[in-house]
C-alpha cells in the first residue's frame, strides 16, 4: 500500500525501474500507425503469405499475383502508393523463401519479381481529371509502376465516372499509357474490360471489338 509513508522509498523504487525501462528504448513505442502505412504494410504482407503459400505448392507453375489499382481516389489508386506496396509485397517474400525454404537472396528476388506485380487500369488512373490532374501527371502515374506491370485493363470514361467505354469513347490518351508501359515488357496482357458497354445496363449485344478496333487504327476495322 502506498498510500502508506512507510513506503514512499519502494514506490520511488518502481518509479525509477519504469523510468530506466524508457530510457533503455532505442526508440517510443509507436501508438499510433498513419492509414496508409497500415494498408501499404497488411497489403504487402496478404499478397506474399499467397504469393508464398503458392509457391510452396506450384513452384514454378505458381499463378502470378497481379495488384490492380481501384478507381482514382481511393485507398492504393495512384502509381507510388501500388509501387510501394508491391516492393513491400516482394521484400517480405524474398524474407519467407530465404528462412522457410533455404532459396538464396538472388533466386527469391527472382521468383518475388515475378509472382507478384501490376495489372494497370488506364481507365482507373484517368478518374484523377476530377481533381485536376493533367494527362501529363496522370501520365506519370503509369511511368512509375511500369517496369512492375504485367497486365493491363484497358477500358475509356471522361475522368468523372467509371464507364468503362471502348477506348476512343472518351478522354483517356490510350496510345501514351500503352508506350510507357511497353517499353519494358511488349508481351504483357492487355484485357478490354468494357463491360458497362455491352452488358444487360449497356447496349445490349454489342461487343466493344469494332469499337477498339477503330480506336487503335486497325486497317480491318473499314471490312
Amino acid at each position: 500500500d502506498f498510500a502508506d509513508p512507510k513506503n514512499l522509498l519502494k514506490l520511488g523504487d518502481v518509479i525509477q525501474q519504469g523510468v530506466n525501462t524508457l530510457n533503455s528504448l532505442s526508440e517510443p513505442p509507436k501508438a499510433f500507425s498513419e492509414m496508409g502505412d497500415f494498408i501499404t504494410n497488411k497489403s504487402a504482407e496478404t499478397f506474399s503469405n499467397i504469393a508464398f503459400n503458392s509457391y510452396k505448392k506450384f513452384k514454378d507453375s505458381s499463378p502470378i499475383i497481379s495488384i490492380e489499382n481501384p478507381p482514382a481516389g481511393g485507398a492504393l489508386s495512384r502509381g507510388e502508393d501500388l509501387k510501394k506496396l508491391v516492393e513491400e509485397a516482394r521484400n517480405k517474400f524474398v524474407d519467407k523463401a530465404v528462412d522457410e525454404l533455404g532459396m538464396s537472396k538472388g533466386e527469391a528476388e527472382r521468383q518475388a519479381k515475378k509472382l507478384i506485380g501490376v495489372t494497370w487500369d488506364v481507365g482507373h488512373i484517368n478518374m484523377l481529371r476530377k481533381f485536376g490532374y493533367s494527362d501529363k501527371e496522370i501520365l506519370k502515374e503509369t511511368e512509375k509502376i511500369a517496369k512492375m506491370a504485367k497486365h493491363i485493363h484497358l477500358s475509356d470514361n471522361f475522368g468523372y465516372e467509371h464507364t468503362e467505354l471502348p477506348m476512343g469513347m472518351g478522354n483517356v490518351p490510350t496510345k501514351e499509357h500503352l508506350e510507357a508501359l511497353q517499353k519494358y515488357n511488349k508481351k504483357m496482357k492487355q484485357i478490354v474490360e468494357t463491360g458497362n458497354w455491352f452488358g444487360p445496363q449497356g447496349f445490349g449485344n454489342n461487343t466493344p471489338f469494332l469499337e477498339t478496333l477503330r480506336a487503335f487504327g486497325s486497317p480491318v476495322y473499314a471490312m
